[in-house]
């Protein structure tokens, strides 16, 4: 027998969070999820591109990673809660909604 279920991850029973990403230093975080059945997070990001760090750092619009408007990802509960998040323009605040998934 196999187990499947880390291929297929399912909604955790998690709470969904929406996290307003506006151009403020040294970013914006979620609200911190637990690993115990929220093993995966699935987000999208809207309105408008995000800029992300995971090791600390503050993200700006040459420190991070670029996440795309209208692209939906999937991270692990520990790089979620390790991210910050900063728009890619002042002039619009972008969203973040994600879900917990387990697996």
């Amino acid at each position: 027998m196999y187990n499947l279920n880390n291929i297929f991850p399912r909604p955790s029973g998690g709470a969904a969070q929406k996290l307003t990403v506006d151009s403020t230093t040294g970013g914006v975080q979620i609200t911190a999820l637990t690993a115990t059945k929220n093993d995966l997070v699935m987000f999208d990001v809207q309105t408008t591109d995000v800029f992300a760090t995971v090791d600390g750092t503050a993200p700006t619009v040459t420190n991070g990673h670029r996440l795309y408007a209208a692209t939906t990802y999937t991270w692990s509960v520990g790089m979620m809660n390790a991210a910050k998040f900063i728009s890619s323009t002042t002039s619009t605040s972008a969203v973040i909604y994600l879900s917990p998934l387990g697996v």
